[in-house]
């Protein structure tokens, strides 16, 4: 996994994040800008706050 902001590969496990719905998100640090991010972190699914299973259930169930 890379730095969302600066591309670096420089990037350490930060703590996890708790979610409005009970589960924990694991967070990172970019040791070379110094900026924090998770996994959906620049990705459509950044400030959703279901899940992503509940996300892609969703999406198939459209088609």
């Amino acid at each position: 996994m890379g730095c969302p902001h600066c591309q670096s590969q420089q990037v350490v496990k930060n703590g996890r994040e708790p979610r409005p719905n009970g589960t924990l998100m694991q967070r990172y640090r970019c040791r070379d800008c110094g900026k924090q991010f998770n996994e959906r972190t620049g990705t459509p699914m950044a400030r959703l706050r279901a899940p992503s299973s509940v996300v892609a259930m969703a999406l198939n169930s459209r088609t």
